[in-house]
């Protein structure tokens, strides 16, 4: 008896494992991190030219790490292009290249890695660092940004901030323009070689 109780008691914990809904049937489809009305308000500043106050509540939304990941990070980057493009303040790259390093790595925005990455690659800063803007590429196509894709098979392919790896730096902007990045497709072309893999 006591062998059949636990042999049925097996049986409806493994079925129950087995049909258990998935996390997105047991709690809704993943919420997309919109933008509350401060971030809105801090947009519609930026078109008006108000910077002083977009960057006033990106910035406090920036600091704010019991928000969305998606939305702190987000507030980081945005404060950051302010910063980077001197927008109603003095120009501040070391400051831009702060809050864009925070939302890339702990916040896991790509777009803050592409802009930090092309402010390194091009000095604009009056600092080129290759290696860190390789590292930064890397970065945003780890998060599934094409475009970080295709520049970091570009500098693989060209040697940049690192070894060169001609047939792995193809092989990332083949693959990157293959799901419809166009700045990796005009790369590919540059470099001579067909836009898809195995090519």
């Amino acid at each position: 008896m006591k062998a059949t109780s636990l042999l049925l008691a097996g049986m409806v914990s493994v079925s129950a494992f087995a049909f258990a809904p998935t996390a997105s049937a047991q709690f809704g489809p993943e919420r997309i991190a919109k933008p509350d009305a401060d971030e809105l308000y801090a947009d519609r500043a930026m078109q008006q030219g108000w910077y002083d106050d977009a960057l006033e509540r990106y910035s406090d939304a920036c600091e704010d790490k019991s928000q969305q990941r998606e939305v702190w990070s987000r507030n980081c980057r945005k404060a950051g292009n302010i910063y980077r493009r001197g927008l109603g303040i003095e120009q501040d790259y070391e400051r831009a290249r702060e809050l864009y390093n925070v939302s890339c790595f702990d916040g896991r925005d790509a777009d803050s890695c592409l802009e930090q990455a092309h402010v390194s690659f091009t000095g604009n800063d009056g600092n080129e660092n290759l290696e860190y803007a390789r590292r930064l590429y890397k970065r945003a196509c780890d998060l599934g940004n094409q475009t970080g894709c295709g520049g970091y098979g570009s500098m693989l392919y060209r040697g940049q901030g690192g070894i060169m790896q001609r047939e792995e730096g193809k092989d990332y902007i083949q693959r990157a323009c293959e799901i419809g990045d166009t700045w990796s497709c005009e790369r590919a072309r540059g470099y001579g070689f067909p836009n898809r893999r195995g090519l």
